[in-house]
């Protein structure tokens, strides 16, 4: 009857200590595979892959950004036209009288 007790006693020890080292593998466990060669390893390719992944958005959103900007800065394609025109207009005027770009002074403009 001693015998069996010990022995019972014995398999319950045995068991709780099982289980206390599975709990601290488990805490230990995760902190050992990062810090081994191929947790090392996967950590820096994951950041590899998050890097890509922020420039492609980064590129995306610049992109966006500066549609943005050129339509709201730039002129139309028809102010650009009737720019071009206005131009061609004095240019042609211009070749002919190069008094003709139509400045008028006044007796105020020459003020002393």
């Amino acid at each position: 009857m001693k015998r069996a007790v010990w022995i019972g006693l014995g398999v319950v020890g045995t068991i709780v200590v099982l289980r206390q080292v599975a709990k601290a593998n488990e805490r230990f466990g995760a902190v050992a595979k990062l810090t081994s060669p191929a947790g090392i390893a996967d950590s820096i390719a994951s950041l590899a892959v998050a890097a890509k992944e922020l420039g492609e958005q980064v590129r995306t959103s610049m992109a966006e950004n500066e549609a943005a900007l050129m339509e709201a800065l730039m002129p139309s394609e028809e102010e650009l036209a009737r720019a071009r025109d206005v131009r061609a207009q004095r240019r042609n005027t211009d070749a002919d009288d190069p008094f003709a770009a139509g400045v008028e002074f006044t007796d105020d403009d020459w003020s002393d």
